[in-house]
């Protein structure tokens, strides 16, 4: 990975957190398309944000990740003319050039290769496009990420599963263009986002935007018998960043939700109260994509009342907050509960803080 500066440091610091945008950085440039990422921008997102689109796309530059922006459809020659006013940009009739040659000239003058196609559908551009020019797909529009009908911002959008909120009236139908990439493209990454908000979707877990994904495939496990014990090892260690001291409480699972690719997992044990989560771990990267959400959408669909517990100061508290019907705050712990009977919540309290540390704090 490049030695990134003072200035560079403290800019992507703005943007998230280091260790996130670190290991963003180290899988792009391990990536060998022509760029690292495809933008396709509508005539709004141009229009509003010419300079911010610029500015965010020389800083990408400045880190070695060469991106393409792709402009089709009828409205191609407006977008073209839009852009003509940055000096950074430099254009390519797509039907005209050997991409490949068109980008690494871009790079070496330092400007960001435009594709023109005014003649083809985005759909057409974007499958001639994949994998071979780039994995990576950002649709950017003036209005951002993709909404509920009711204007909440959905941080994904599953083409091949039930969506759990109906979508926002929208001006192109991107969650059937996703559907046809991902099926044609598998690997394919695609997320629409705002040109302000470009960065913070590229460079951190949350994203600022909607990323459209398949469907994890979850299986349910009774125990762990059925289970790859070394990769369910491996996933626990790597998501909590620490080695396990004993292995004991996996006699202790009862059930168990595991992503297909063992990209994430939920591990429960029977209580009187209901059940204890005693381990909800998801890989890095899997944690952009939504599959923390689905494996909790398996455990809340299966189980009406559990409880749970998360050092003070784990970062995703505040999110385990949202999903609790309540949190009570001892010593190290925070203890998180969901349908649990109000008699029994002191009783979950004293387990939770009785029970010894899974982890080696080396």
């Amino acid at each position: 990975m490049i030695t990134l500066n003072k200035t560079i440091r403290l800019f992507l610091d703005s943007i998230g957190r280091r260790e996130e945008y670190e290991f963003y950085l180290g899988k792009f440039h391990a990536d060998h398309s022509a760029c690292f990422a495809l933008l396709c921008p509508d005539l709004g997102s141009i229009e509003a944000g010419a300079e911010v689109l610029a500015f965010d796309l020389h800083f990408l530059l400045r880190l070695e990740l060469v991106p393409a922006i792709l402009l089709c459809g009828e409205e191609t020659k407006k977008m073209e003319a839009a852009l003509a006013d940055e000096s950074i940009f430099h254009f390519r009739r797509l039907d005209e050039s050997d991409v490949e040659d068109f980008i690494r000239q871009s790079h070496a003058a330092e400007k960001v290769p435009v594709l023109v196609a005014e003649n083809m559908t985005l759909e057409d551009a974007l499958l001639q496009g994949v994998p071979e020019v780039a994995t990576r797909v950002h649709f950017i529009r003036a209005a951002g990420g993709l909404k509920s009908a009711s204007g909440e911002l959905l941080p994904h959008v599953y083409t091949h599963k039930e969506n759990f909120q109906p979508l926002e009236v929208l001006e192109y139908n991107f969650p059937a263009l996703g559907k046809k990439l991902l099926e044609e493209r598998p690997g394919t990454h695609l997320s629409i986002t705002s040109p302000i908000n470009l960065l913070q979707e590229i460079f951190t877990v949350k994203g600022s935007g909607t990323l459209f994904l398949r469907g994890s495939e979850i299986t349910h496990f009774c125990g762990l018998e059925r289970i790859d014990h070394d990769r369910l090892l491996r996933l626990l260690e790597a998501s909590f960043g620490k080695i396990l001291l004993s292995e004991a409480f996996f006699e202790d699972v009862a059930d168990a939700y595991i992503e297909k690719n063992y990209r994430g997992a939920a591990l429960l044990e029977t209580h009187s109260a209901g059940h204890y989560l005693s381990k909800f771990a998801v890989g890095q990267e899997a944690r952009g994509e939504g599959v923390a959400m689905e494996l909790w959408r398996e455990v809340c669909r299966n189980h009406d009342a559990f409880f749970w517990r998360s050092n003070v100061s784990n970062p995703f508290n505040s999110w385990y907050d949202k999903q609790a019907d309540g949190h009570h705050t001892e010593g190290k712990w925070n203890v998180f509960w969901r349908g649990i009977s109000p008699d029994s919540i002191s009783e979950i309290i004293a387990y939770c803080c009785s029970r010894d540390e899974d982890f080696s704090n080396k």
